[in-house]
């Protein structure tokens, strides 16, 4: 009995893969509707939950959409460092030139 039920899972797992519905992680980000949230040269400031080193705002936001409780990111590309924020616009906003700051309940709606 065993072996059938993780047969008929490891068969239910394989359609799934084939399925191009599902062909999207959770955490993807739709490259081509994001530009409209956007917030050039501003710093959503403070309230960090954690920095990581990525190549761009996208991988920046696809780290947030994986991370708990990430509400915002602010990326800094001379540094490649990805700030996440545990508040939508983070405790404050600054202007520092060539930072990118995102709201992450923004790219959700552009996702839809």
């Amino acid at each position: 009995m065993f072996k059938l039920l993780a047969l008929t899972a490891v068969l239910i797992s394989m359609s799934e893969a084939q399925d191009p519905s599902n062909s999207a992680k959770a955490g993807d980000v739709n490259e081509a509707r994001i530009d409209c949230c956007i917030h050039y040269d501003v710093d959503f400031n403070g309230v960090d939950i954690g920095i990581v080193h990525e190549p761009d705002i996208r991988s920046c936001i696809t780290s947030c959409s994986n991370t708990k409780d990430c509400k915002s990111v602010t990326y800094n590309n001379e540094l490649k460092s990805c700030f996440m924020n545990s508040k939508r616009l983070g405790k404050s906003l600054r202007y520092k030139e060539g930072w990118q700051s995102v709201d992450m309940t923004c790219v959700m709606i552009c996702e839809d």
